[in-house]
């Protein structure tokens, strides 16, 4: 098969992916998968399958790129916060944009680091604030 023919086929596939019900979407991931989609929605599955079959049609990762991910994988870590690291939340307040990167220590805002995103608000606004109210954080999530 030629490429082109190979490509319009893929995109030809992706296409109906977007016209598909929920129970088409789980047989197609049984299908490619070979076991059961995990619970997380229609949207995950339509991106994952449009993935999948990329991935089939042009091939996958190479090696040297899989064992790169894979030693970075486990590496990738969320704060006590619930929020994973290098993440920048932003906020803009009275007509200033405020950006706040999510470290190892805590929280990074203008060259300072605070222990808590609740110290950051008030760093911010020199009043004491919930910090996740502040920058719209709807609640603290547990993770592990």
């Amino acid at each position: 098969m030629d490429a082109q023919t190979q490509s319009n086929e893929v995109r030809a596939q992706l296409l109906h992916l977007q016209r598909m019900t929920l129970p088409e979407l789980v047989e197609k991931w049984q299908l490619l998968f070979h076991k059961e989609p995990p619970q997380y929605g229609e949207i995950f599955m339509r991106r994952r399958l449009t993935h999948r079959i990329q991935e089939l049609a042009y091939g996958g990762l190479s090696e040297v790129a899989q064992r790169k991910l894979n030693s970075v994988n486990g590496k990738i870590r969320r704060t006590h916060s619930g929020l994973r690291l290098g993440t920048v939340i932003v906020r803009t307040w009275r007509a200033a944009k405020y950006e706040v990167r999510v470290c190892k220590e805590g929280f990074e805002w203008n060259g300072q680091i605070f222990h808590s995103l609740s110290a950051t608000a008030r760093a911010i606004t020199g009043i004491n604030r919930n910090g996740y109210e502040f920058f719209g954080i709807r609640e603290k999530r547990k993770h592990d």
